[in-house]
């Protein structure tokens, strides 16, 4: 069977419109989800976080400080990829000292985040939870 589709010729420019840019970066992120373990579990404690912070019933405060730091430790996952994809992409998936500092470097990032979200997560779910139990 003879497709009748223009044959697919990959960009090697600038995106010329927003949408060509919104299609590119939702593929970017469609791929992210798709293959970086991490970042989907990630996601499913985003999801947990705001069923509980919803109900808890926490304040709109609380709710932009805890997608604040979703947002964070989400960014810091997609740029520790991008930084890994890129270490492979050089390194041709061959061992290199620097290569190895770089992706540790990364995800490190991803660790402090993390850690610092986590922080901000207990100073606002560990009063709620108190008050619910013991109030």
């Amino acid at each position: 069977m003879v497709s009748h589709d223009k044959p697919h010729k990959p960009q090697t420019d600038k995106n010329h419109t927003f949408w060509q840019s919104l299609k590119h970066a939702t593929r970017g992120v469609h791929f992210a989800i798709a293959h970086e373990k991490n970042l989907r579990r990630d996601v499913s404690f985003t999801i947990i976080v705001f069923v509980v912070a919803y109900l808890l019933k926490l304040s709109r405060y609380d709710f932009l400080w805890l997608a604040l730091m979703v947002f964070l430790v989400i960014q810091a996952e997609l740029w520790n990829s991008v930084a890994e994809y890129l270490v492979d992409l050089t390194t041709k998936h061959q061992y290199d000292y620097l290569a190895k500092i770089i992706k540790d470097l990364s995800a490190g990032i991803v660790l402090l985040t993390a850690t610092f979200a986590t922080v901000i997560g207990a100073i606002i779910f560990i009063p709620a939870l108190w008050h619910l139990f013991f109030a």
